[in-house]
């Protein structure tokens, strides 16, 4: 009995998943700290929204996963991994996203990212226009203005003991009428694959850095902290679950629930929810304003993709519902080129 517990708190599984533990509790730590000593609203909101359409499908439960270029955003450790293979998508050692979201209230947002792991580039922009000016309370207004988002990303990942540990560098500038502002974040990945079983275990702290500053106020970035567990994505189970936790600097913690259902040749189907706070889910439906919100806007907190893949590329496709504030769409068209990619060898990793 002595030999064979021995052998099994010393296996190479069980050395790898503690070390992934501590190192997740470390950050945990670090970053609870950080958000404990920095009360109050964040600024460059949009940079909670997510990148490309497959993650959005299930939930934004992408922590865990992190196998195409959208890793650049949920988590940079995938680069450390080989990528999402299948002889129906297209091949080569490049991968590049294209993303373009339409938002709710006519905002929209352009996502690309390029990956030749470990190496990646992100970008995101966000466009919002029609916003009108007022210098007191009167029936016009002054002028119309709009604003915009920006945010420039550069990623690398290694494996250290076993353990995917990945890196992003950000530059981010908001603008409103004649006012910008500017500040550099960093995006820190854990993930662990482990051998011997489909499942992998993915941290991510994302958004510590500067404060954006308009004239003379700052404000800090939203920082979040995300950690997920995700079951399957293996040629035995090509499918996913996942569940996440995320602890947002300036919101309580919320759970994200994602599936995504590959059992139909090219196509992928997906779903998702994300708990909200009671307070969120009513404004969001209006319900303090007598509002009877009907249809797909009772669906707040869901959402719903469907992927294709194709020797000429990835289309995904996902719908967002926003209560009272309507539905975001957000379409996204993917593929690989430029030498021969690395295909995920073992039939278990994800």
């Amino acid at each position: 009995m002595t030999v064979k517990a021995d052998i099994l708190l010393h296996s190479p599984s069980r050395r790898l998943g503690a070390r992934f533990f501590a190192l997740t509790l470390c950050a945990w730590a670090c970053a609870s700290a950080a958000r404990a000593g920095s009360p109050g609203t964040s600024a460059a909101t949009f940079l909670q929204l997510g990148f490309g359409a497959r993650p959005i499908g299930f939930g934004g439960a992408f922590v865990p996963v992190a196998n195409d270029a959208s890793a650049l955003y949920y988590n940079p450790a995938g680069l450390a991994y080989p990528g999402i293979s299948d002889a129906k998508s297209s091949a080569g050692s490049y991968e590049l996203l294209a993303s373009q979201a339409l938002l709710t209230q006519d905002v929209s947002m352009t996502q690309l990212g390029v990956v030749n792991r470990p190496f990646g580039l992100s970008l995101t922009h966000l466009s919002l226009g029609g916003i009108e000016q007022r210098s007191a309370e009167t029936l016009e207004p002054e002028a119309t203005v709009g604003a915009s988002g920006l945010a420039l990303g550069a990623s690398y990942a290694r494996k250290i003991g076993g353990v995917g540990v990945g890196v992003t560098a950000k530059y981010i500038r908001e603008s409103i009428a004649n006012f910008s502002a500017s500040a550099y974040a960093l995006d820190l990945g854990l993930l662990h694959r482990f051998e011997s079983r489909p499942v992998s275990l993915g941290l991510d702290v994302a958004n510590v850095g500067t404060q954006l500053r308009y004239v003379d106020q700052g404000y800090p970035l939203p920082m979040v902290v995300r950690f997920g567990a995700a079951y399957g994505l293996s040629r035995d189970f090509p499918h996913a679950l996942v569940l996440q936790f995320d602890a947002p600097r300036d919101a309580g913690l919320n759970a994200r629930l994602g599936f995504e259902y590959r059992g139909f040749g090219p196509i992928a189907l997906r779903a998702g929810y994300r708990t909200y706070s009671s307070e969120q889910r009513t404004a969001a439906l209006g319900k303090t304003l007598g509002s009877t919100a009907s249809g797909i806007a009772d669906f707040y907190g869901m959402s719903l993709g469907a992927g294709l893949r194709t020797p000429f590329g990835n289309l995904d496709y996902a719908m967002v519902p926003y209560g009272e504030l309507g539905t975001a769409h957000r379409m996204s068209y993917s593929f690989n080129f430029g030498g021969r990619k690395e295909a995920a060898v073992k039939s278990h990793a994800p």
